[in-house]
């Protein structure tokens, strides 16, 4: 079942400042036990503030992904050389407009897809292997076909990767959301139980009566602090 994503009314940075802020207010007050602001409370809340500062945002996410399509894009490139190399090889050992050559794969339509260069690596080596003698004689190494079932088998484990990838970060935005707005709910929480406890003092009141910011905009592209970006490996 698909899990909504609550929006909040203000950033992830003005989140985790005003959580910060409010972390501050309970210093010295023992009187929100009373409303179930304990000090085991207060720890957890201290926690949680950390573990949401903690996520990356969707802005570190999207450099994430970006990184994966480029590595992609590289070893589609490289079969795409591949495939190019297997066609000049068939057609030294026969004539550019054979029938031999005609069974090729056309490789240029898939270039911008993964599965369909796999397809057409497939496809070449089946010809080429059909033909293995006579393009051996012409001049095709004998380690051009192990290298083509190499380069496949990495696009192939490249693709499934970014496929999970995708899952993975649907699922951490998902996560990411669910702390942030533990945080955020903490903070009316407390504040709700502050102006209780000192309704009758008005110093103290006054730390627990600051509305939340208006008109933030709630973009999750604000910071609390810089994340760098992890890297995928690079698959050769």
């Amino acid at each position: 079942m698909k899990v909504e994503i609550r929006k909040l009314p203000v950033s992830r940075k003005v989140s985790l400042i005003e959580a910060t802020n409010c972390y501050s207010n309970l210093a010295d007050k023992p009187e929100m036990s009373g409303q179930g602001i304990t000090e085991a409370y207060i720890n957890q809340f201290k926690a949680d503030i950390l573990a949401a500062e903690n996520f990356k945002t969707s802005k570190n996410i999207q450099k994430e992904k970006a990184a994966w399509t480029v590595l992609l894009k590289v070893k589609i490139k490289a079969c795409q050389k591949w495939l190019k190399r297997g066609e000049f090889y068939l057609e030294l050992a026969f004539q550019p407009k054979s029938p031999q050559v005609a069974e090729y794969p056309d490789y240029l339509p898939a270039k911008n897809d993964a599965v369909l260069t796999g397809d057409a690596m497939t496809a070449a080596a089946n010809v080429l292997t059909k033909y293995l003698t006579k393009v051996t004689e012409k001049g095709m190494p004998a380690t051009f076909l192990a290298e083509g079932a190499t380069l496949n088998e990495e696009l192939k484990t490249l693709d499934t990767q970014i496929g999970s990838a995708d899952s993975d970060f649907e699922q951490y935005t998902i996560e990411r959301n669910l702390a942030l707005v533990k945080v955020y709910d903490a903070v009316n929480v407390i504040n709700k139980a502050g102006r209780i406890v000192y309704e009758n003092d008005p110093a103290k009141l006054k730390s627990f009566e600051s509305p939340w910011p208006k008109n933030d905009g709630g973009s999750e592209e604000e910071e609390a602090k810089p994340v760098e970006p992890i890297v995928p490996p690079v698959v050769s």
